[in-house]
């Protein structure tokens, strides 16, 4: 069994409902290894330290935890995903600055241009699983332990998550 960290953000079934109303079943349900925070309404967010066999595992067992205790709350947002340089740096145990000088291609031994953000602005957001992939196979730095597996996991579920919002739309 691995410890594997991720956070998963959800709408309540009702934009009124108090988020902390969910908390003890949240816990009988078994979602006591995470940190539940309620600071924005109609919203509950929970950051899982979860053991288990593999990170799909991990996931789907918290979903499904989750929709024990909440049937009706729906999917906004699952993590680590969107990342800024600071986050990348924090999780590759390296300077935000030297992670600023791979972004910029300011490193002479790497000749492949840096994971192209996702979002442009201030900050640049990237996906986690593209730049760990990146560091590991052009710089030769690992991401902290089981990070990159996850990260995978969490873009590809927002991904079916976005991909079903923006369906009824298109």
């Amino acid at each position: 069994m691995k410890t594997y960290e991720f956070s998963l953000v959800y709408a309540l079934p009702r934009s009124d409902a108090r988020a902390e109303s969910y908390l003890d079943a949240l816990f009988e349900a078994g979602c006591d290894d995470a940190v539940v925070g309620v600071a924005v309404p109609g919203r509950i967010g929970l950051s899982f330290m979860r053991q288990a066999a593999s990170a799909g595992a991990a996931i789907r067992s918290a979903m499904k935890d989750v929709r024990k205790a909440i049937p009706k709350a729906v999917l906004i947002e699952a993590g680590p995903d969107l990342v800024n340089l600071s986050e990348i740096a924090a999780a590759a145990e390296m300077t935000r600055q030297n992670i600023q000088k791979y972004a910029t291609g300011k490193i002479r031994t790497v000749t492949v241009p840096f994971t192209p953000p996702v979002v442009t602005g201030s900050p640049s957001l990237y996906r986690l699983c593209e730049v760990g992939t990146w560091l590991q196979t052009h710089a030769k730095v690992k991401l902290k332990d089981h990070l990159l597996e996850i990260s995978r996991l969490t873009a590809q579920l927002n991904l079916r998550t976005q991909k079903e919002r923006l369906a009824s739309l298109l």
